[in-house]
């Protein structure tokens, strides 16, 4: 992994000096899937010893690259051991960052991070300022390393004892572990069933929960957190992004659990209610741009896979392993729409004035990711033929873009147009819609105001 690592950075030097902070994140991510697509269509890659077609290769690096989740081939039974090993480097090179690990790296041979590529860490870590972006970088690695390494080894344990795994099962442990706390959602069980058949294992979908959750608050929200422990002391992002993640996996948990509560075929079926608190709670989380599921997601009501496309679309939050909207752009957006609904000047947050800017910059995040989710699902619609539902292609289209991952049993059946627009959905989404577009855009300031006339609104 260093080498690959090393050599990245060794193109990254090469063409930092023409490439925009926007353009140099979008072209890491694209070199990392095209170099992760070449191996899984090795040989050694398979199980059988056959090599992958390259669509299929192609959807799956950029899956694992973009800590999707979502899978044509099923990751337990088709790949070889070589091909999970790669596919969970790519997992966490695609959850951390490649410009997080090459700061690291660079710290390592004793390199000065100079301004430049400080603005490029910035970029791909979505941070406002430049300012203290190496520390936070190096602390990325240690907060990822050390919650995989703790929560790995709980569910080493639980596989190689509880559940009679093995020495097999402690692999498992730290593969799920990087897995889930990178909101990728692979699993190694097999048969696309992912932890339907462990809906009333406690400890496993405690560990899951947990990492899904410390993955999808930030690592800026984790580095406040270490630093100032009282609420008082948090900064308003902290504050915003505990706020809506404790509003959303908690109500999430309580409407899963009034939808599905009397569905036979989902939580009716468990047969207590610790085992369906737990199953609701899980979903919730999940949604979150995770991945994993224990119920099977075909059994559920149609107005329960409404409500986790809304989930899935807010998403984590900012800097963190997650995708989605993100958090903090939903809950700025909401009381923005509030204020404005009620004649107030300013949006206020925990006795904060939240910046015009940021305001503007929400509405346009939104804006494009509601734009880019209408397309893919018009275009799906046009590759899918009426083969399929269209909540469930809906349903695929929102977990592409905001890299969840929750697969409703309809992925492995897109032709090759379908397969490359899940592509390129699931590249924006984990780049960031925004990013994507500007990499695309040369950004330049109006020099000439025009005079204004009125038009009619609403």
């Amino acid at each position: 992994m260093l080498f690959l690592i090393n050599l990245l950075h060794k193109w990254l030097k090469l063409l930092n000096r023409n490439l925009t902070g926007s353009q140099m994140v979008a072209f890491t991510f694209a070199m990392l899937i095209f170099c992760g697509s070449l191996l899984l269509m090795l040989p050694i890659s398979s199980a059988d010893g056959s090599s992958l077609r390259f669509i299929d290769a192609l959807f799956t690096a950029t899956s694992t690259s973009c800590v999707t989740g979502l899978v044509v081939v099923d990751t337990g039974t088709y790949f070889s051991w070589f091909g999970k090993l790669v596919m969970i480097i790519l997992i966490q090179i695609g959850g951390l960052g490649i410009m997080t690990l090459t700061t690291l790296l660079s710290v390592a041979i004793g390199k000065r991070i100079n301004l430049r590529e400080r603005l490029f860490i910035q970029e791909s870590l979505n941070l406002n300022e430049p300012s203290g972006v190496v520390r936070l970088a190096l602390n990325v690695v240690k907060y990822a390393l050390g919650i995989e390494f703790f929560f790995g080894t709980i569910l080493a344990w639980h596989f190689y004892y509880g559940l009679d795994m093995g020495l097999r099962g402690i692999l498992w442990g730290y593969w799920h572990a990087i897995s889930a706390f990178c909101n990728a959602g692979f699993d190694l069980f097999g048969d696309y069933a992912s932890l339907t058949g462990h809906y009333n294992d406690v400890t496993l979908n405690l560990c899951i929960m947990a990492l899904i959750t410390i993955g999808g608050l930030g690592f800026t929200v984790l580095d406040d957190l270490r630093r100032n422990r009282k609420w008082k002391k948090l900064t308003l992002h902290s504050k915003i992004v505990l706020t809506a993640s404790f509003i959303l996996t908690f109500g999430g948990t309580l409407a899963i659990l009034g939808l599905e509560y009397t569905n036979p075929a989902t939580l009716a079926a468990m047969p207590n209610e610790l085992d369906k608190w737990m199953a609701a709670a899980f979903q919730s989380v999940t949604c979150r741009t995770a991945g994993f599921d224990t119920i099977n997601l075909t059994d559920m009501r149609a107005s329960s896979l409404f409500f986790m496309i809304l989930l899935m679309g807010i998403g984590a939050s900012p800097t963190s392993t997650g995708g989605g909207m993100k958090t903090t752009t939903v809950l700025v957006l909401l009381v923005a729409t509030w204020g404005l609904l009620h004649g107030r000047r300013d949006t206020v947050l925990f006795n904060r004035r939240v910046a015009s800017d940021t305001v503007n910059k929400a509405y346009i995040v939104f804006s494009l990711c509601l734009i880019w989710m209408l397309g893919a699902y018009f275009l799906l619609l046009i590759c899918d033929g009426g083969l399929h539902r269209a909540d469930y292609v809906l349903f695929e289209v929102v977990s592409a873009f905001a890299t969840v991952g929750l697969g409703i049993g309809i992925t492995p059946d897109w032709n090759d147009w379908g397969k490359l627009v899940l592509i390129l959905t699931m590249y924006a989404g984990r780049i960031g819609v925004l990013t994507f577009v500007l990499s695309f855009l040369h950004q330049k300031e109006d020099k000439v105001r025009y005079p204004s006339e009125n038009i009619m609104i609403g």
